[in-house]
């Protein structure tokens, strides 16, 4: 575990820089706030007292002025020098030279401006090192005394006023008569007083320093601990999202942004139910303290219309200090794993469905054989009116018709060999497209629409069962248009892998019923039809290793979504697959 060392003397004076680059504006602003308090004091006692000095006044206010010009100045030098130790330097000393003239322009001895050193010692502790702090107060002892003894020279050293003349205009202006003690009392008590200030605002401004560098640095270990969560958050595949007890929206991770295809600040304030509908009160969405984590599927409608099935676990979030302080929703789109979970029952059924079927076929096709060839018989031997004429034909054709189907099934149940090689897909669609233009159901209400780019990588599949697979689809959509419509072909590539063909109707639909069997063997949609079309796209398309899904509302069109296999494996040449020749649905 990481141990927390006190900053030690070096490093704070290191960071001096940074602290005085935040502190010179601060004591340039005190400064102006102590010029016009100090102004206004020995103004008001001016007008209080019956007889004011007007020449010292004159001098007064000339200091305060020069002193007022010296702040402006220091808050343009900031903006212009980065030398903030030097900037910190020439604003104390500067400061300790105009109070001293004010000190000695008010009264000396009996000025009331004598704590102003004090103010400058204080404020030095907040801009200097602690031993620059004793400097200061050095300094405006020597400043302090010296105006002080030259001013009352005269008092201290008679003979030797005598003889330098010029020392008279720093002869103190009070009228006041002061003793030799008490003049050297003062002088010793401000020693100690300036000396203690330095000690005590230092000891106090470097304790400050250290918290402060304790504080940046348990507040650098605060955003580096939130950083890292926030990053763990954001790093989840998982959604996570976050509300209090009435189950308003707090917080939410960008996956869960992109799952439920909102921003986090969309859903900031919210309730939850606003856009989980689907949450049973009292289970996922209000769940008591102490439960476990409870889990519930929902069905979410996004932005775009789109459905999507989430898998929603709850947990209670704790606080220890106050307990449950809201809750937890952990959430996955289980969109896809619902998806390939249809395709797998749907394999699953029309595996057993295959097997089964094809026995039947088999056991049908022997009794049905010795039907046709007895209704033949009957047929030479006999003198049959035109009923019984007709009868016979009808029969004789149901028998064949019947036969057919059962070849056609026997041949989609056969496991057969197919030779995979690179296709020019762009040149499948083509020619398919052709051919159904010849179509007897494609007429002058017919458009098709083409959406794809000039040139596609080539895919690993069967050409001729590829053209299959286009046909059986391209028949069901004229079949699916009786009244005309538009069927879009789309082609593009979908990631390194592989190419995507989208055929698109806008026909009449499948119903949900319909959608979950689509694929099955014997689930026709249109009269005339078999009923295995589809089926035998759906194998083709899982012998060449590619995938197959719809999209389709009843009365809305049906999308057909294709994924094709790149050329990526060649020794996939010899694989099997079932590959059916009936290809009406």
């Amino acid at each position: 575990m990481a141990k927390y060392f006190s900053p030690n003397a070096s490093s704070l004076f290191a960071a001096l820089p940074d602290q005085l680059k935040e502190w010179l504006p601060w004591v340039t602003k005190i400064r102006f706030v102590i010029i016009s308090f100090v102004f206004a004091i020995d103004f008001a006692i001016r007008a209080l007292v019956s007889n004011p000095n007007p020449a010292s006044f004159k001098y007064f206010s000339i200091a305060i002025i020069l002193w007022y010009i010296l702040g402006l100045y220091y808050l343009i030098y900031n903006q212009l020098s980065r030398d903030y130790l030097l900037q910190a330097y020439l604003q104390i000393f500067s400061d300790i030279a105009v109070i001293t003239a004010i000190l000695h322009l008010t009264g000396d001895l009996e000025s009331n401006y004598l704590s102003l050193y004090l103010l400058v010692i204080i404020l030095s502790s907040t801009l200097l090192p602690r031993g620059r702090v004793f400097l200061v107060a050095a300094v405006s002892f020597v400043c302090m005394g010296g105006v002080l003894e030259l001013a009352y020279l005269p008092l201290i050293l008679p003979d030797f006023a005598v003889h330098y003349p010029a020392l008279r205009y720093l002869v103190t202006s009070s009228p006041l008569p002061v003793d030799l003690r008490t003049l050297q009392v003062k002088i010793g008590a401000s020693f100690f007083g300036f000396f203690a200030i330095a000690y005590l605002s230092s000891q106090l401004a470097e304790n400050l320093r250290k918290v402060g560098e304790e504080l940046r640095d348990k507040s650098g270990q605060v955003a580096n601990l939130q950083a890292k969560t926030e990053n763990i958050l954001e790093s989840m595949r998982d959604g996570l999202l976050t509300t209090n007890l009435e189950g308003v929206v707090s917080e939410l991770n960008g996956s869960g942004a992109a799952v439920l295809g909102l921003k986090p600040e969309e859903l900031r304030g919210k309730l939850i139910q606003s856009f989980f509908p689907g949450l049973q009160t009292g289970t996922v969405s209000f769940p008591s303290a102490n439960a476990v984590s409870t889990r519930q599927e929902v069905t979410y409608l996004s932005p775009r219309a789109e459905r999507r099935v989430l898998g929603v676990s709850v947990s209670p979030l704790m606080v220890p200090t106050i307990g449950v302080a809201g809750f937890v929703y952990n959430f996955q789109d289980l969109t896809e794993d619902k998806r390939r979970e249809a395709e797998y029952r749907t394999k699953d059924r029309m595996a057993t469905l295959g097997r089964m079927a094809a026995g039947i076929a088999h056991e049908i096709r022997n009794p049905l054989a010795s039907i046709t060839g007895s209704v033949k018989l009957l047929q030479s031997i006999s003198r049959l009116d035109e009923d019984q004429t007709k009868l016979i034909e009808i029969v004789s054709h149901e028998s064949e018709r019947l036969n057919k189907l059962v070849s056609d099934f026997l041949l989609y149940c056969r496991d057969q060999r197919y030779e995979p090689q690179k296709v020019d897909l762009l040149k499948v669609i083509d020619e398919t497209l052709v051919l159904l233009s010849h179509h007897p159901l494609f007429g002058a209400n017919v458009r098709v629409q083409k959406r794809f780019p000039p040139r596609l990588p080539p895919v690993w599949a069967d050409s001729d069962k590829l053209r299959q697979v286009f046909w059986n689809i391209s028949d069901n959509a004229l079949k699916a248009m009786p009244e005309g419509g538009v069927l879009t072909v789309q082609a593009e590539e979908a990631g390194e892998r592989a190419v995507r063909v989208i055929l698109s109707d806008t026909g009449v639909g499948f119903s949900e019923q319909q959608l979950e069997k689509v694929f099955e063997p014997f689930q026709p949609g249109f009269s005339g039809g078999t009923g295995l079309g589809l089926a035998i796209v759906y194998q083709i398309m899982q012998g060449i290793g590619g995938t197959i899904r719809v999209e389709s509302k009843a009365g809305n069109g049906t999308r057909f979504i294709l994924e094709l296999p790149k050329p990526t494996a060649p020794a996939a040449a010899s694989k099997k697959a079932f590959i059916p020749a009936a290809a009406d649905r």
